[in-house]
């Protein structure tokens, strides 16, 4: 944490903290912890106020603080979990015990909108769980919450601030909160939108974010999305954090730039058609986007990301999935789909494999998101030939090895942009350049024409 970070942090009682008109904002994930966190947090609690009354610390929250239309707004950005479980707490307590405790608190937060379903079912559940818990009877229990438990606290007036505070505190490798971030900054650009439309933007995203599916936004995102508009323009595109948010940031919707005149006559044609089924041709109901396009903020970037959703469902979704409707390569019988054999191969679990595997994927989508559906069984069988040459051709695959093939002006992927029509692409021609790799799925030494030894 930084010197100017820790001057804006402190340590602040439960009841300072809970006393605020804090708020959560719309770029908050659902209220998703579950009875087993609740249980912790109370297991907790109950130890050290048994133990003589201990100091409690319980996690950082922070929060942005904002003007708007002259109400001071605080949002939170991080410890929505434990706050919203420490008012349901707190509520359960001011309603059994007697109403003239003068520990009595107003919870600000308990007059919050929850929309989420997730949310709503999990603030029942838990609540529920509360109320059966053996918590004491004595005031004193409810007094030790709110005067001697703590966290620590810290506001910030700029939420691109409070986030990259946020993402330093909780990174464990994996970026998610990046994707709030992301969020975030379109949600802002929506403010003159419906609220309908904004909560729609919302669930949409979430219900991507909370999938246990292949086609949730840590891969969409992280795998597909970031990796294609980065290698684009010949950059790194191995790791989406909140370093690289101008990846998915575009334009504003006021914007009049003649360049845009095209992706915005897109929108109204679009409209157009929805209103009026009779007078267009189907393929003008629903946008086709484009992976690197110019990204219009806000509604339509949900919109993008959305459809992207769709798209790796359709292609790569074992048996119904488009590729997995290939069984064969260079004429050689594998006995199933395609990507069923991908995830099923021998090596499928070495880091290079799965990186082989995502930039088999990255192709497919770059092909999928030109051409469609036109000669895209025989575009899988080049991408599979182009990518696991690779497997032949180095003893160790790192992520570098990938990205220099991706950003190869002899590539398959500069191919692809330079070609207008698929015939121009299925002209493509690779070939192993040197064998130096023998540990190799035996189906695929055999699509390739390799001896095994």
């Amino acid at each position: 944490m930084s010197n100017v970070k820790e001057e804006k942090a402190k340590v602040l009682k439960i009841k300072e903290i809970l006393g605020n008109k804090l708020s959560i904002p719309s770029y908050q994930r659902p209220y998703k912890w579950t009875i087993k966190h609740v249980q912790q947090l109370l297991d907790d609690l109950l130890t050290h106020f048994r133990n003589q009354q201990q100091v409690y610390r319980i996690g950082t929250v922070v929060i942005h603080k904002y003007n708007k239309e002259n109400d001071e707004k605080l949002d939170i950005v991080d410890g929505q979990q434990r706050l919203i479980t420490l008012s349901l707490l707190l509520y359960y307590l001011n309603n059994r015990n007697s109403s003239n405790n003068p520990s009595k608190l107003n919870i600000y937060l308990l007059d919050e909108s929850i929309t989420h379903t997730v949310s709503k079912n999990n603030i029942i559940d838990n609540y529920n769980f509360i109320k059966n818990y053996s918590l004491p009877y004595e005031d004193t229990f409810e007094t030790y919450l709110l005067e001697i438990c703590e966290m620590v606290y810290v506001q910030l007036d700029d939420l691109d601030e409070a986030f990259q505070f946020f993402d330093s505190q909780n990174s464990r490798g994996k970026p998610l909160e990046s994707y709030d971030l992301l969020k975030a900054y379109h949600l802002r650009e929506m403010n003159d939108k419906p609220k309908e439309i904004i909560h729609n933007c919302v669930e949409r995203w979430e219900k991507s974010a909370l999938s246990q599916e292949i086609n949730n936004l840590d891969k969409i995102i992280n795998y597909i999305l970031f990796r294609l508009r980065r290698w684009h323009y010949q950059e790194s595109g191995e790791v989406f954090t909140s370093d690289e948010l101008e990846t998915f940031k575009g334009v504003s919707e006021s914007a009049t730039y003649p360049y845009l005149s095209p992706l915005f006559a897109t929108k109204v044609v679009e409209k157009l058609a929805q209103q009026n089924p009779m007078f267009y041709h189907p393929r003008f109901v629903k946008t086709n986007f484009q992976t690197i396009q110019t990204l219009i903020n806000g509604e339509q970037f949900f919109d993008y990301v959305q459809h992207y959703v769709e798209i790796y469902e359709k292609l790569f979704k074992e048996e119904i999935g488009l590729v997995d409707k290939v069984k064969k390569i260079n004429g050689k019988d594998i006995g199933k789909g395609i990507n069923t054999f991908l995830n099923n191969q021998d090596y499928c679990y070495r880091v290079g494999d799965k990186y082989l595997k995502n930039l088999f994927e990255c192709i497919v989508s770059f092909y999928f998101d030109k051409f469609g559906e036109v000669y895209l069984d025989e575009f899988v069988n080049k991408a599979f030939l182009w990518v696991y040459r690779i497997r032949f051709e180095y003893q160790r695959i790192t992520f570098k090895t990938i990205e220099d093939e991706a950003h190869s002006k002899n590539g398959l992927f500069n191919h692809i942009e330079k070609s207008s029509t698929p015939i121009q692409v299925l002209r493509y021609t690779s070939a192993i350049r040197e064998d130096k790799f023998s540990n190799i799925d035996k189906k695929i030494k055999e699509v390739f024409g390799v001896e095994n030894e």
